[in-house]
């Protein structure tokens, strides 16, 4: 028996607990065998208290942009579970989630050994779409980081989007209140100016069998020259997925300089396969000298 990654075994968070046969023959590598739930907690608002780990942070001691977003993975799902809607429990009836947008806006970035708080709720729209809101705030309750995402159910078999209401029950279709859906559009790349190829790795892939979405934002920043990288973090940004890739697939990362704000990219994750468009990203950057660590954080840092 496995945990999900929802949950932790032998506590009361409401984990799912599922057992996989591996079956070479089968379309799907893995199979579900058996679906064992405890009795869940409804619950709207998801809050975890997180310390920022030695192998969450860059070279300065803040959390890597890469790590944030696992963080949001993390507490999604988690929520997910609690609420008796995770990926393993919508496996069951051939369906999964999938991430469509991010937006993030960030004050300042988590230090080394500092504890955070991590919330979100969630909104579903029209049927189709789940919105969620993430808010990571410090020990004085100041928010450092806001996050809204897009959601969607995801038929595995199809791969096609599939209504809320054929998986879940009517108060799983509840929330705790409106979120905006305030995503921006994001230009294409026209003119690229800097390029880097990856190929994706098994390490990449993630329950769902494709790239993870933390993976595709580690590739569009490293499109970035360090010397920039080195001097700036982002503060702003603006990403939609597309579409899938598998394991063993070259990718290109491109960014070129967007000239409607200072300090602000285009980014976009191709498949070098004629898989097209996989990702397509807008960041904004500040100098690191706007960043400055809070007196009470110099004993912890």
């Amino acid at each position: 028996m496995v945990n999900d990654g929802c949950g932790t075994p032998g506590t009361d968070s409401g984990e799912v607990t599922v057992r996989f046969d591996f079956n070479p023959d089968a379309t799907r590598e893995l199979t579900l065998i058996t679906l064992d739930r405890n009795v869940h907690t409804m619950t709207d608002i998801f809050s975890r208290k997180l310390k920022v780990r030695l192998s969450e942070v860059d070279p300065r001691a803040l959390l890597k942009v890469q790590s944030l977003f696992d963080w949001l993975q993390d507490g999604g799902c988690e929520h997910a579970s609690q609420l008796g809607m995770s990926a393993a429990e919508l496996l069951a009836k051939n369906r999964t989630w999938v991430l469509l947008k991010y937006q993030v806006r960030v004050s300042r970035y988590p230090f080394w050994n500092e504890e955070v708080t991590l919330t979100s709720w969630r909104s579903p729209l029209n049927d189709l779409y789940d919105l969620r809101e993430f808010r990571v705030t410090d020990a004085w309750g100041e928010t450092l980081i806001t996050v809204n995402s897009a959601w969607v159910i995801m038929d595995y078999t199809t791969r096609k989007p599939t209504r809320l209401s054929r998986c879940l029950s009517p108060e799983q279709r509840s929330g705790a209140g409106a979120i905006p859906d305030s995503f921006e559009r994001i230009l294409p790349v026209k003119e690229p100016a800097h390029t880097t190829d990856f190929r994706v790795r098994i390490s990449d892939l993630d329950f769902n069998r494709h790239v993870n979405n933390s993976i595709y934002i580690g590739w569009a920043l490293e499109a970035l020259p360090e010397s920039f990288l080195s001097q700036h973090l982002p503060t702003r940004l603006e990403v939609r997925f597309i579409r899938e890739i598998s394991r063993g697939r070259g990718v290109v990362s491109e960014a070129q300089v967007d000239e409607t704000e200072d300090n602000a990219f285009l980014h976009r994750i191709s498949g070098k396969g004629g898989e097209g468009e996989l990702m397509r990203m807008r960041t904004v950057w500040q100098p690191m000298e706007a960043f400055e660590v809070p007196e009470a954080l110099h004993s912890i840092c």
